[in-house]
């Protein structure tokens, strides 16, 4: 693994990334996951093998995305899949970092040895509220999911009204042929009332399924990017 300095951030510091012309981010929960230890602790994602030059690239990656990316452009999942491929993968990378790690263990009988085997699954969730809202992004199993959910009613309802799902370790199709299936790629929007479904591996060639797909998705990632740029305090930090 490639040696990265130790570094500890304190809550409203902006870092300038070299070779990026000076645009600046500003990591507000590193300070959180390096809570408790000392100036000299490794990076929070160490054991994760994320080096802070990839978490920088990807950051950068995904606003390039955002500036450069015209929907209008798409016509068929082949370009969907030449712009947002690596998208999935990007995004996996920021919420592993920023978000909190949860591990469900597993058991299972291993027959010829008469033992149970246990098996670790890491899921890394990655929150903000505020007001009404919430932000939930989280990265499973090769996936990439972005969530944007409203607190309605007396009882405080939960209500979903956005939810992007792409995967974060492969192509999304070869030409127009679909490399991943239906349930790994799809957005399903609320957020004007009716429940519409974008599946852009489903209809390869229908071109409105296709930008609406990627429009949904950019609007997920302009959200996290700007929670990620947006200076929080202690008190703001979801516990």
């Amino acid at each position: 693994m490639e040696n990265t300095k130790p570094l500890v951030v304190t809550e409203h510091e902006l870092y300038i990334l070299e070779g990026t012309d000076e645009r600046e981010i500003h990591m507000s929960s590193w300070n959180l996951q390096a809570e408790g230890c000392s100036k000299n602790s490794l990076w929070p994602w160490e054991v994760e093998v994320v080096s802070r030059e990839e978490y920088m690239r990807s950051f950068q990656s995904l606003k390039h995305f955002l500036a450069e990316v015209d929907v209008n452009a798409l016509y068929t999942l082949e370009d969907v899949s030449a712009v947002a491929s690596l998208v999935g993968h990007d995004l996996y990378t920021l919420i592993a970092v920023q978000g909190k790690t949860v591990e469900k263990k597993t058991e299972c009988l291993e027959l010829a040895e008469s033992e149970f085997i246990t098996n670790i699954e890491r899921e890394y969730v990655f929150s903000k509220r505020f007001g009404e809202q919430e932000f939930v992004a989280i990265a499973n199993n090769g996936l990439s999911t972005l969530s944007e959910r409203r607190l309605i009613g007396y009882q405080r309802y939960q209500r979903e009204e956005l939810r992007v799902k792409l995967p974060a370790d492969r192509d999304i199709a070869l030409g127009n042929m679909p490399n991943v299936d239906e349930s790994s790629i799809y957005a399903i929007d609320m957020r004007n009332g009716p429940k519409l479904v974008y599946c852009p591996v489903k209809e390869p060639y229908n071109t409105l399924i296709q930008q609406k797909f990627v429009a949904a998705l950019k609007d997920a990632v302009q959200h996290i990017i700007a929670l990620l740029t947006k200076p929080w305090t202690i008190s703001q930090q979801m516990s």
